[in-house]
């Protein structure tokens, strides 16, 4: 296959509805990446095997599963992850000249993809993807793009917070310079499975996925995007529900950079999330600042997540 472009680095996210590729370079002091020329969308829904309802096996049983070695995929689960593997290995073929680097959400082990709250798991995804041999966090990739990219908002900063929202959110802890591993039993729980008292979650809340899909339910709407949800009438009271969460989210967070003795720099709002509300008059941008605790920032470029997974490649 013939290659499209001819940039030496990749980075790709893979994300719960497309494939992002973002060509970059590395300054000549391997201090900063930056992006290249290239960048394209490769969206699952163009393929006629995309099923646009399907329902991800529900998160206990996949936990259990996973803490048991027994993963059962049944076949609507295979056909959605073999629609991704299939996108996947188009977009790596069409680079095979190129150092890529690729971040994929959920919970892996050394082969592939165990445990995922928005799409279908693929147990040996490396296995199927060639010349790849790693798959790093897509919430680290975030974390890592906003720090080392130049167009990235966490530059210089040592103790910081980072939620980037699109179908699910991107959790993302810095304490003392260095990214928190939240597989850890130890550190704070991620967004998925940190529960409000009333019961929901915090990423059911306060992902972009999560928000027009409640809505949709309560208020018995077809909306497909957060600028048109902007418009709507309930969106107010759709708003106060995703205030809710992200204060329970920063409390959480808080908590535990009160016991290590920290104090937060900066919280940035990134993805889908972040280039909403950056786009939102000063007063909808206002209801998620906290100037008690720590300045909030909107990162609004969606390459970060590549960039990231192109510098951990690299290096």
């Amino acid at each position: 296959m013939e290659s499209e472009r001819s940039d030496s680095l990749i980075g790709i996210d893979c994300g719960a509805s497309k494939v992002l590729l973002q060509s970059a370079k590395i300054n000549p002091k391997r201090t900063t990446i930056s992006k290249g020329k290239y960048y394209k969308e490769y969206l699952y829904s163009s393929h006629p095997d995309w099923d646009p309802k399907y329902q991800p096996t529900p998160l206990n049983v996949q936990i259990n599963e996973n803490n048991s070695k027994s993963i059962l995929i049944g076949e609507a689960e295979k056909k959605q992850a073999d629609v991704i593997v299939e996108t996947l290995r188009n977009v790596i073929a069409r680079n095979a000249d190129s150092e890529i680097g690729i971040c994929f959400p959920g919970i892996k082990d050394a082969n592939g993809v165990t445990i995922l709250a928005n799409g279908p798991r693929i147990p040996k995804l490396l296995k199927k993807l060639h010349n790849i041999s790693t798959l790093y966090n897509d919430s680290d990739c975030c974390i890592t793009g906003e720090l080392v990219s130049n167009i990235g908002k966490m530059n210089d900063v040592q103790n910081g917070i980072y939620i980037g929202g699109g179908t699910g959110i991107a959790d993302g802890i810095l304490l003392n310079g260095k990214i928190i591993n939240l597989n850890m039993e130890e550190n704070p729980k991620k967004s998925w499975e940190l529960r409000l008292p009333h019961g929901p979650t915090v990423e059911s809340l306060l992902s972009p996925g999560g928000i027009l899909k409640n809505h949709n339910l309560k208020f018995k709407t077809n909306i497909t995007s957060l600028s048109e949800l902007s418009e709507s009438e309930y969106f107010k009271e759709t708003l106060n529900n995703v205030i809710i969460a992200f204060d329970y989210l920063i409390k959480d967070r808080l908590d535990f950079f009160h016991r290590h003795k920290q104090k937060i720099e900066k919280i940035v709002i990134g993805q889908r999330l972040g280039q909403f509300l950056n786009e939102q008059p000063k007063k909808i941008k206002n209801l998620f600042q906290k100037d008690h605790i720590a300045p909030v920032e909107f990162s609004y470029h969606r390459e970060i997540a590549a960039l990231g997974a192109a510098w951990k490649k690299s290096c």
